[in-house]
């Protein structure tokens, strides 16, 4: 009699052959049991495996928790590999409209890295599988069939909710990095239409987002605690990186000179994407190498 039915559709040849292959070394783990193992189409582009066991002595079905266990595991391993960009697609698009395809598709990209990568939110993907294969060894303990898509939609609201998580915070990741651009665009709208009024400025990177502004003298220029013109133009809290571009922006240089050890830093592309072909690199020079040298000695004593 039959031990076990599960249904799955695969959607490729691919998947097809990984469920196939999952399942078939569950089976072939129990060398002391006899099983057989068959597959068929069940329509609908359906998949159906049938595990059949021998009956014990009492007429019983034989429903070995190993077997369980096993197939829990590889189930699991599945829905996560396989099935979850396409479950956390539906999450997204149940959850959220965008202006554009283009849009949701930017969106969806991040998930499947978040999904694949890792993060804080939403757990890792080993904490997911493990959430997945507890649930289903309950399920599977009670019941003799198994539909795996109508599983994942209907009785794994923990995982949806893990699913939701890492969408959530992908949005809001996407909402803010839009943000980020439109900003920066209007910030070189601003420039490139914006006279100069200094010849030259020296921008010396300490750290971070900690610079000293100097004029073609090399004299300190002022650096206002808040407000300027980035402040204007956007209407959100002034952070460090904000005030060195209102700072910039308010004596408009011709050229502006960055004296740095960190090129790649993010505030330094943020600079070089504002101001454009007014911005210059310096990695060491007869100025800032004895200022970078000032700087660690200072930082070293504090």
């Amino acid at each position: 009699m039959d031990f076990f039915t599960v249904r799955v559709k695969c959607g490729s040849a691919e998947s097809e052959e990984r469920f196939k292959s999952m399942i078939q070394d569950a089976v072939n783990s129990l060398h002391n049991r006899e099983f057989q193992l068959t597959f068929q189409a069940a329509g609908g582009g359906m998949l159906e495996a049938v595990i059949v066991g021998r009956s014990d002595k009492d007429g019983g079905q034989d429903h070995p928790e190993q077997l369980i266990d096993l197939l829990s595991l590889e189930f699991a391993e599945y829905l996560v590999d396989v099935k979850e960009e396409e479950l956390a697609a539906r999450v997204m698009k149940r959850d959220y409209s965008f202006e554009s395809r283009e849009e949701a598709l930017q969106v969806q990209q991040m998930v499947n890295r978040m999904l694949a990568e890792g993060t804080e939110t939403g757990g890792s993907r080993e904490e997911r599988k493990a959430l997945v294969q507890k649930a289903l060894r309950g399920y599977m303990q009670a019941s003799f069939d198994l539909h795996l898509d109508g599983f994942a939609l209907f009785r794994l609201k923990t995982y949806e909710d893990k699913l939701r998580e890492i969408v959530d915070f992908a949005v809001d990741e996407y909402l803010l990095d839009k943000q980020y651009e439109e900003f920066i665009g209007l910030l070189q709208y601003f420039v490139y239409f914006q006279e100069p009024l200094t010849p030259l400025v020296h921008l010396m990177h300490k750290q971070g987002h900690e610079f000293a502004i100097l004029n073609e003298q090399f004299t300190p220029v002022h650096v206002p605690a808040s407000g300027g013109v980035v402040a204007r133009i956007a209407d959100q809290e002034m952070q460090m990186e904000d005030v060195i571009v209102s700072t910039l922006i308010s004596l408009s240089p011709d050229k502006i000179l960055i004296h740095t050890q960190d090129p790649d830093a993010q505030v330094i592309t943020t600079i070089s994407r504002i101001f454009g072909e007014r911005v210059e690199l310096c990695l060491l020079c007869p100025h800032c190498k004895p200022f970078h040298q000032e700087f660690r000695r200072l930082d070293q004593g504090r």
